[in-house]
């Protein structure tokens, strides 16, 4: 299953996209989930089930919390039972990522490095995530962000023998949705689906290609979803830079420090 594993909504500052709006653009898109993952809040939750129950797609529900070195995907098995973060993690902020990944994981839930290397966030993680214990994935692919910053983060991946997550990072347009996924191995339903599989490394970062009439009406009105240019499930493959692609996977064996 193609799932996009960092999505923002109206429910993280400066950004305007609705739960619904998101949901139709993941199908459009030939997605087959959208976890939402708002900045440092699960307020959207209800909301969020509302539109996947309308709408009749997987929409997942996270959290991107900001730390004193980096940004991190927390996702629980019952996100219904989690506390607001202050709660969870106190009320100074910025929040120590060692504390936060020990929280994390006492509530059952996993951390994912998001973005680690991309300079344009406030405290940015960088080569810091080589010294955490308790990370579940780092994210290799994110379509909002560019330059070196992904080659960096799957670099970081390998040397840490981690799997690598992919999502589009969505916060400013609808747009960005289908540019990138994570790939699960087994089907998943459900937010619990999420964690055992990122525990146990069973995902893969993905590229997703768009057709170049993806955004053209088809014949009855209907919209053309954009291709998967790649979807391959072997653990540690590499791809040709071009193309699709897709990385991750637990047992690639890691090649030193840095």
């Amino acid at each position: 299953m193609l799932i996009d594993l960092h999505v923002h909504s109206h429910h993280t500052r400066e950004c305007t996209l609705s739960p619904r709006d998101i949901v139709r653009r993941a199908k459009e898109a030939g997605l087959d989930g959208v976890a939402f993952t708002d900045l440092n809040t699960l307020d959207g939750l209800d909301e969020i089930r509302a539109a996947g129950r309308d709408e009749g797609f997987l929409a997942l529900c996270g959290v991107e919390i900001a730390t004193d070195h980096g940004h991190y995907l927390c996702f629980f098995p019952d996100p219904a039972k989690v506390p607001a973060p202050p709660q969870v993690f106190g009320s100074a902020t910025p929040w120590p990522v060692r504390d936060v990944l020990a929280k994390v994981k006492e509530l059952g839930g996993v951390a994912v490095a998001a973005h680690p290397y991309d300079k344009s966030v406030e405290r940015p993680s960088g080569d810091f995530i080589f010294t955490l214990d308790g990370l579940a994935a780092i994210e290799g692919l994110n379509a909002h962000r560019k330059g070196p910053a992904n080659d960096l983060a799957v670099e970081a991946a390998d040397h840490m023998n981690l799997p690598c997550t992919g999502a589009s990072g969505a916060l400013a347009s609808l747009d960005e949705i289908g540019k990138a996924a994570t790939l699960f191995r087994d089907p998943v339903a459900s937010e619990k689906d999420v964690v055992q599989q990122l525990r146990a490394g069973t995902v893969f970062c993905v590229a997703v290609g768009v057709s170049p009439g993806a955004a053209e009406q088809g014949r009855g009105g209907e919209r053309r979803p954009p291709e998967r240019r790649d979807r391959g499930e072997h653990r540690g493959e590499r791809r040709g830079d071009g193309g699709g692609r897709a990385r991750g996977g637990r047992g690639r064996g890691g090649r030193g420090g840095r």
